[in-house]
């Protein structure tokens, strides 16, 4: 009876060994991903950067000549126009010069009617031989003499006149006073600061921009320039001054933005925002669960759509988002990137496509 139980249990030994290595060599099976088909998409991106309305002009203003100053009729604030009275200085000093000057033009005029006078009678003596040459050139040269002091006499006076209109100091633009430098009753020096006087007819949108934003920009670019305090007040503006050198703290360049049809909403100080749509590369948006790495490299796995294998493909990150990355390089249109779980996949690994992502 024991034989028999080994006899048929010998067959069934042998259908379970064929049975085993018949499942060892079936086919790998394949493992379902997600993916989602390259698709290029353009690379410009809007930039945006805060900034403040400035003056184009800004110029100082003060007396051409010294004094003490009477009055400042203006503060800090006041809106001027082109020949208003900014500021008086006392003008007796002035007066007294102009008063000597016209003294002194009244002597030398009197002076050279006396030589013109004697010139005449010398010269009629002469053509009758009853004085020498020498009296004619004499009286001649004191004729030229006396011309010249009353030629220097008017030039006096009419710089004394001249500075007694520098008495008052009047606006040469219209605009905005934004400081002030001298008060009533102080002396002044000719060219000192009185009021400081900004034009409001020609603005600037001025921003402090970045160094990697100066370098990718182009010049040229158009900014459309915005009131923060109201959308509705915007104008197209367009790069006037860019400086030349960093601010030593921020490390920031200077920008000045023109902007000749600025709204009147937007005041001088008036906080604005400068937006510019910057150049870009076609680039692919995928998320950012999709990266791997290859030799400290980011990549991502490429699947072969013929034969279902995994290839692990390093790229070009241009920026990282909070869920998404944009690649500007190693992909080509239409190729299927795993978007899930890969760091569950290796190269060569054969996928299926189940409930790829469009």
């Amino acid at each position: 009876m024991r034989r028999a139980a080994f006899v048929w249990s010998l067959p069934l030994g042998l259908l379970l060994l064929a049975a085993c290595e018949e499942k060892s060599a079936s086919p790998e099976s394949s493992r379902p991903v997600r993916t989602v088909a390259v698709a290029f998409v353009d690379g410009r991106q809007t930039m945006m950067q805060t900034g403040t309305v400035t003056p184009r002009l800004e110029t100082d203003l003060g007396f051409q000549v010294s004094g003490r100053l009477l009055r400042r009729a203006v503060d800090v604030g006041a809106r001027i126009k082109a020949g208003d009275l900014i500021a008086a200085i006392d003008p007796s000093d002035i007066l007294n010069e102009v008063k000597t000057a016209e003294a002194d033009v009244a002597s030398s005029s009197a002076a050279a009617t006396v030589a013109q006078s004697n010139l005449d009678r010398q010269r009629w003596l002469f053509d009758r031989q009853i004085v020498a040459k020498v009296s004619v050139e004499t009286a001649e040269s004191d004729w030229k003499g006396a011309v010249a002091k009353r030629d220097a006499a008017t030039a006096t006076l009419a710089n004394a006149r001249n500075k007694l209109g520098y008495a008052d100091l009047r606006a040469t633009i219209s605009g905005v006073v934004t400081a002030t430098g001298a008060n009533a009753g102080q002396v002044v020096g000719a060219g000192q600061m009185v009021v400081r006087l900004a034009s409001d007819t020609d603005k600037d949108a001025s921003f402090d921009v970045a160094e990697s934003v100066i370098n990718t920009i182009p010049a040229d670019v158009p900014v459309r320039v915005t009131l923060l305090a109201d959308a509705s007040a915007s104008t197209l503006g367009k790069v006037r001054e860019i400086s030349p050198s960093a601010d030593d703290a921020t490390r920031s360049y200077r920008v000045k933005v023109a902007l000749p049809n600025a709204p009147e909403a937007m005041n001088l100080g008036a906080t604005v925002t400068g937006s510019i749509v910057a150049p870009g590369v076609p680039e692919v948006e995928l998320p950012a669960a999709s990266i791997s790495g290859v030799d400290g490299k980011p990549a991502v796995f490429v699947v072969d759509t013929a034969t279902g294998r995994l290839s692990l493909k390093p790229v070009t990150v241009d920026r990282y988002g909070q869920d998404n990355v944009l690649i500007s390089k190693g992909l080509d249109a239409g190729e299927r990137v795993v978007i899930a779980g890969v760091s569950k996949l290796r190269p060569g690994q054969i996928v299926s496509l189940e409930g790829a992502a469009q």
